[in-house]
């Protein structure tokens, strides 16, 4: 995973190597696009006590590297090193206690090594109060403390965090899965009762980016995305599937970004199928182009009111969100 990440390492070594590393550092990727790995490679170089450089050919340029000998490295193995501090929660939110007690960490002096790390694997799930918690730390950092934060959704992070990090953006190459993706039927393993066309993709009309990455190589993500899809398919055409689709969507982090790539490959199947099928598809499903719009907005707004407020009731948005999406199909019948 770290080969996608070689030119970011690059960087961060020359600055690690002139001492002008960030104290505050954004890695910034669609999930599974390496940030995580090289949150980690970073991390262990900071803490390493006898770092090594490695040229990264074809370009000549210095990878630094954790040794992984000294006695920094082999607690760090272990997760006994005293000075890191991972601030990772298994609730939906980061609150403020854990941005505090990371806080409180860099105000005491390192116990074995010279600088302290704080490492942030979900920044995006911070809530506004720990949010402003970790600013003051970030507008008064300690001396010799660096604090990673990884994210898959830039835009949900205050803008006043992300004005004082250095962001470093991640993106994966276009591999084998994707490649692969691109000639599989999103729709190929969908059984509906009705006879409808939605259920009957052709390859061709698949509309796939690097968004989709986790679905694209993570099976058991696939196959959650292919229940999904069967629910609102389900609930768009046959009005079904209402409280198992709702579940999805508060329980699972992708359903938002599911919805909109469900309808826009409709609204793209819409347009590229010839005058016969749209009439078909119309006349069959009874939803219009029009309509395919019409949730697709809605959609946008639901994930634009879910990103702004971390703290807002998704299962409240998500009830609201599936009355507005039954108005509009059972209108433009």
């Amino acid at each position: 995973m770290l080969q996608i990440c070689r030119k970011k390492q690059a960087q961060l070594s020359r600055q690690y190597q002139q001492r002008t590393l960030a104290h505050a550092i954004i890695i910034q990727g669609i999930e599974g696009a390496g940030q995580g790995a090289l949150a980690k490679w970073l991390i262990e170089l900071l803490i390493c006590q006898n770092p090594l450089s490695a040229i990264n050919d074809p370009k000549n340029e210095t990878i630094s590297e954790a040794c992984g000998q000294c006695k920094a490295c082999l607690l760090r193995k272990t997760d006994n090193y005293p000075d890191h501090l991972l601030l990772n929660t298994e609730n939906k939110t980061l609150g403020v206690d854990d941005i505090r007690r990371g806080n409180a960490f860099l105000e005491k002096t390192a116990h074995l090594g010279k600088v302290k790390t704080i490492l942030i694997p979900q920044a995006q799930v911070m809530t506004i109060a720990a949010a402003n918690a970790l600013l003051k730390t970030l507008e008064e950092p300690s001396a010799n403390s660096y604090i990673v934060l990884i994210t898959d959704d830039l835009d949900s992070l205050l803008p006043t965090i992300v004005s004082r990090c250095a962001v470093y953006a991640i993106r994966p190459m276009i591999g084998e899965a994707l490649l692969t993706q691109l000639n599989v039927s999103n729709y190929g393993d969908i059984q509906l009762s009705s006879s409808s066309t939605l259920a009957k993709k052709e390859n061709d009309t698949a509309y796939i980016n690097l968004s989709h990455l986790p679905e694209l190589t993570d099976k058991i993500i696939y196959q959650e995305f292919q229940t999904f899809n069967q629910y609102f398919l389900d609930y768009l055409v046959n009005g079904q599937s209402e409280d198992k689709l709702l579940s999805q969507i508060v329980d699972n982090k992708h359903s938002l970004r599911w919805l909109e790539k469900i309808i826009c490959n409709l609204i793209r199947e819409y347009y590229l199928v010839n005058a016969t099928g749209k009439a078909l598809l119309v006349a069959e499903q009874q939803i219009s182009v029009q309509a395919l719009n019409q949730i697709y907005q809605a959609i946008i707004n639901s994930n634009k009111l879910i990103k702004s407020h971390i703290q807002a009731n998704r299962q409240f948005v998500g009830e609201q969100l599936l009355m507005t999406i039954n108005e509009i199909v059972r209108s433009s019948i």
